[in-house]
């Protein structure tokens, strides 16, 4: 009869402590979907951003949004050459975004306007590198 219980016992204490586990990894997978949720919200935000500043021509902004690795190879005059005959950005339409550890791509459908006629440009692929400081940066060059 005692070895029973002492068997029973031992049964209770590892379901116990099984389930202390089980709560464990369950908080663990919620907190890293949610900090992945948040690192796709920041990159695509970037990218949001960076294709507004160049709507409205404010092309420092944009510069500012490429990453430091871009910016030690090329300047401010390097990026308005790059875009000296781009067409007029209408819209941009975000698809989808993946983030893998410190990469990030984002998924845009682009219109632009040239003569007054519009054109779609589907499936662009943004891609983003998370900074040392923890933000997201445009790979522009790379």
């Amino acid at each position: 009869m005692a070895v029973l219980l002492i068997m029973l016992f031992i049964l209770a204490l590892a379901f116990s402590l099984a389930g202390c586990s089980k709560k464990v990894d369950i908080k663990t997978i919620v907190k890293n979907k949610l900090s992945g949720e948040d690192a796709m919200n920041a990159a695509v935000a970037v990218v949001d951003d960076f294709f507004k500043n160049l709507k409205s021509g404010n092309l420092v902004e944009s510069f500012n949004l490429i990453s430091s690795q871009d910016k030690i190879n090329h300047d401010i005059n390097d990026f308005k050459k790059e875009l000296e005959n781009v067409t007029q950005i209408v819209d941009i339409e975000i698809n989808w975004v993946e983030v893998k550890n410190n990469i990030s791509d984002v998924g845009i459908d682009l219109t632009d306007s040239y003569d007054n006629e519009e054109k779609v440009y589907k499936d662009i692929i943004v891609s983003l590198v998370k900074e040392e400081d923890g933000s997201w940066k445009i790979n522009f060059w790379d």
